[in-house]
């Protein structure tokens, strides 16, 4: 479902248009067992009369393949009847998140704004806090209190929520995509995955330690004869989070925030860390033992798939939807016992709990902005606000009431309109094509559309898993800090640069071509292209946050 490592969901700095980093974090991963909202919003709450407001918004891929426009849904159609305020949604025409960069920044240069837009604020230079100080958008504290009584009672019952879509000044952008209250708790959807048929032929127990780790994929490996652990050239030189079992974050392939992490109230920057070196050991001792692909450099997604789903690879890290849900029935169509099965992320020592784990939090940056444009900002609240009421909630992740879900012990349970679709669309475009479940909008999520997207026992069994650990992750997650655009440039250059440098040496003392002991004048060059001046600028953005 998200392809992205939720742990990893720190800004990118992938390029010079993507330079504000805003961090989907918080200061604590609990939130109170509360639905989060009051009554459910009823239309004599928003608008007496008609109102049409404009929403830009880039279209997620599932729902790009079934409709043309958001206005199409069901979902969107009642929503509008509900609230007397109907959306007329505008979409970004790119294939690519640069192309919906560079279509963001022509619209708001001709200064032709919509109303609103929602985003996930990341991919914008600045953030929401520089959009506001050019006048792009309003600040929506005011409006808040007063036009959205549901969001208000989960900010008031959650401080930590509050304080995560707060700016450093405390004024509040955006109207957030929240996972809050008892339909809230999964915050992970990926993490290790192995063959399961093959740990029990071998007699293997999952591996939960790094030994254990070497045992299963030396068995895969000389009683399989197949690539025991392989991965995308898209994450390949974090290997999946190993990096976490010595307690430090990985390393990306693009210059970004997610090897910041952090140790006793300081950030630190992962691969600088002695630790790291130990790390660096071990990947390179399973390379040249071939325990790992030896093309994890250049494989594509495509690649990686055709391995995996051709039985050639024993164990990868992976996505419970879109790789568990996809690569067991493509197995399964030629090796009927082939099965997948989630392991816990990897720890050195048999019963530590591991920390470094991919886990999101209960805001993500993406959310719902109101423009200077926008002459019904009250209207556009308010209706916006219905999202996170118990009614509102329900149609935006089980759509209309009869036709995509009916109620079975109080309990929504999909259609066949969803489940078995008469068109053979796959459930997450049977989905999109009605309501707004599997990706991020303003609104309220409810775990209880993964109960049923999630088919398969070990899909089920995978979320559950993943999420045991989660909160662990919060200890170590930097928190939401939001850098000015001096901060964001001087540090996307150094990441850039540095990223650079640790993209070529760690390959290079991964595959042998260069000693461990080598990796010590890397961090002579690193530290000489001011990584710790990097480190210093998140450093004082997380001690700005902890203020707020």
């Amino acid at each position: 479902m998200k392809r992205n490592k939720a742990f990893k969901v720190l800004p990118v700095l992938a390029s010079a248009l993507v330079l504000s980093l805003v961090t989907a974090c918080g200061n604590s991963g609990t939130t109170k067992e509360a639905s989060g909202s009051t009554a459910p919003a009823a239309s004599a709450s928003v608008s007496k009369d008609p109102v049409k407001v404009t929403m830009w918004t880039p279209m997620n891929p599932n729902a790009k393949a079934v409709v043309k426009s958001l206005n199409e849904l069901p979902m969107v159609q009642e929503w509008a009847k509900k609230t007397n305020v109907t959306f007329d949604f505008q979409h970004s025409s790119g294939n690519t998140p640069q192309d919906d960069v560079q279509q963001y920044g022509v619209m708001v240069a001709s200064n032709n704004l919509p109303d609103s837009m929602l985003w996930n604020w990341n991919s914008v230079q600045g953030g929401t806090a520089k959009m506001f100080k050019d006048g792009t958008i309003i600040k929506l504290n005011d409006l808040i209190e007063k036009n959205a009584p549901n969001l208000k009672k989960i900010l008031d019952a959650n401080p930590q929520i509050a304080k995560q879509i707060k700016a450093d000044n405390g004024d509040i952008y955006a109207l957030p995509h929240l996972k809050v209250g008892q339909y809230g708790q999964y915050k992970t959807f990926s993490g290790m995955v192995v063959r399961q048929d093959w740990l029990e032929e071998l007699g293997l127990q999952a591996p939960e330690t790094i030994d254990e780790w070497e045992t299963v994929l030396r068995a895969f490996k000389e009683k399989k004869g197949v690539i025991p652990f392989t991965l995308n050239k898209s994450y390949p030189l974090s290997f999946a989070d190993f990096a976490g079992a010595y307690g430090v974050a990985g390393m990306s392939t693009i210059a970004n925030a997610s090897s910041f992490y952090i140790d006793g109230g300081k950030v630190k920057f992962g691969p600088t860390q002695p630790e790291f070196k130990q790390y660096l050991t071990t990947m390179q001792k399973w390379y040249k033992e071939g325990l790992i692909d030896p093309d994890f450099a250049s494989n594509d997604t495509k690649t990686m798939d055709a391995k995996i789903t051709s039985g050639k690879a024993g164990a990868f890290y992976g996505f419970i939807g879109g790789s568990i849900g996809t690569y067991t029935p493509a197995l399964q169509k030629t090796d009927p016992k082939a099965k997948l099965t989630a392991v816990q992320y990897p720890v050195l020592k048999k019963g530590d709990e591991p920390k470094f784990v991919q886990a999101s939090w209960e805001y993500d940056n993406i959310g719902t902005v109101i423009t200077s444009s926008n002459k019904h900002a009250a209207e556009t609240v308010k209706a916006i606000d219905y999202l996170y009421s118990d009614e509102g909630a329900m149609l935006k992740n089980f759509g209309v009431e009869g036709q995509t879900f009916t109620k079975a012990d109080g309990q929504p349970k999909y259609t066949d309109l969803i489940l078995k679709n008469p068109d053979n669309l796959p459930i997450s475009q049977a989905m999109a094509k009605y309501f707004i479940a599997n990706y991020g909008f303003s609104g309220l999520d409810d775990d209880r559309y993964n109960d049923q997207y999630y088919q398969l026992q070990a899909q089920k069994d995978a979320v559950k898993l993943y999420a045991k650990y989660a909160n662990n992750a919060y200890k170590v997650m930097l928190p939401p800090v939001v850098l000015s655009t001096d901060e964001a440039k001087e540090s996307a250059k150094i990441l850039n640069d540095v990223s650079t440098l640790l993209t070529e040496q760690i390959t290079k003392v991964v595959m042998g071509a260069a000693k461990v002991e080598d990796y010590d004048k890397t961090m002579e060059q690193v530290k000489k292209m001011n990584i710790d001046r990097a480190v210093e600028i998140y450093q004082t953005a997380t001690d700005r946050y902890n203020k707020r």
